[in-house]
Formats: C-alpha cells, structure tokens, sequence
C-alpha cells in the first residue's frame, strides 16, 4: 500500500472535462500495467482496459504515459505527460509518432498480453518475432504453440508460431495478432512485424512514423 500511495503521489495529474454528460470530474492518478487508477467525481476507482466505472467512465487502453477513455460516447485521452490544460484531447482515431534512432530505426514500447517489451519497427518482418527468453519472462505459453521451422543468417532454425491476445503501442490496441518466438537469443528485440503494422494506418512525415488506428 504504502508503494501504491507513493506512485499515485508522484505521477496524478488532474483533468476537468467540459461538457460530460456523466463525470463533471476525471483525474487519472496512477497507471499499472493494462490498469489505471482513477478519481471520478471524488471517488476513486480501479479500471481494467475495456471496463466501466459506476459513473460511466470506460477504459478503452492503456499505455505507459496515458489512458484512452470513452465518456458519453466520445472517445478523449488522459496522459500523465501534458500539463493540466492539456491533459484531455478527444481522439477520433488513436495515433503513435515515432521518431527514428541514429541508425534509422523506429522503437518504442508496447503492451503486449497487458505486459511491457520494448520493440523495434520492421517492415520486413511477416509477423511479430521475439527472442526465447523475452517469450519466456512474457509468460507466453510455448507448449500450446506450433513448433516450425525458419532459415536465418546461420542456417535453419527452430521456432514457434502463436497467437497474441492483444498488443497495444500508445492508443492503438490490436487483438489476435500472429507472432513468432525464437528458439533461441535472437532477435536481440523485439519486431513489429506486419501482423501489427498490416492492421493499422502508417504513413512517415517528416523524419516521424505515424502509426493510426483504423477505424
């Protein structure tokens, strides 16, 4: 308890949403993994992504810096970044921009089955691919999955095709998502491959990548 009241101390940011038809007041307090913790017209309430409040707050998703939330119908977004002014923005579709390292690359972190990993765009690669180990600490069940087979650099090696239930980059969550596990240290991190990237808007504009939900 005492290391939640501490998390809830450093990050709540509080937002006054004009016009709700339900809420007069959200504040987002604290976020823990796909749940977020919030105070609804002064009372305080536990959500998991997809549930809602008594006061009709829903938490569509959930990422490390802020929550995506229906309210009357109209979908706004609640980050822990943004000065108070600016916490609420409605969001007609969810968007993630990312800007690309010293090599060219496009990283960034995602939530997948509720879990954080960080990933590294690529378009080259058919599904999500993920080393052994980093399969393992996901808790992703390898005895339920296919076992196959794929050449690399090294020759043929032996993998495991899965199903994830769902994998969440910023606003955008996409359920039922194909992924591949390694048998072994490779690759170093994780790949957003095209069973992500097929399934939703991407476009790069100015040196940025802008990844959109659809609709």
């Amino acid at each position: 308890m005492k290391r939640l009241a501490t998390a809830i101390a450093l990050i709540a940011l509080a937002a006054t949403v004009p016009g709700l038809a339900v809420a007069a007041e959200v504040r987002l307090q604290a976020i823990f993994g796909s749940s977020a913790m919030f105070e609804i017209d002064g009372k305080r309430h536990m959500l998991k992504s997809g549930k809602t409040s008594p006061e009709g707050v829903k938490l569509v998703s959930v990422t490390s810096d802020h929550a995506l939330v229906e309210i009357d119908g109209r979908r706004q977004k609640l980050t822990l970044a943004a000065p108070i002014a600016a916490n609420y923005a409605t969001v007609d579709r969810a968007e993630v921009r990312l800007s690309a390292d010293g090599g060219g690359h496009y990283s960034t972190v995602a939530w997948i089955n509720g879990r954080r990993v960080n990933v590294m765009v690529d378009t080259g690669a058919t599904s999500i691919a993920f080393n052994y180990p980093t399969a393992k600490s996901l808790g992703l069940d390898l005895a339920r999955a296919q076992p196959m087979t794929v050449s690399t650099a090294s020759g043929i090696e032996r993998a495991y095709k899965l199903q994830l239930s769902s994998v969440t980059i910023g606003g955008i969550t996409v359920h039922n998502v194909d992924a591949t596990v390694m048998g072994n240290d490779f690759p170093q991190i994780t790949l957003l491959g095209n069973s992500f990237l097929s399934r939703v808007d991407m476009q790069q504009q100015d040196g940025l990548l802008l990844l959109r939900a659809r609709d």
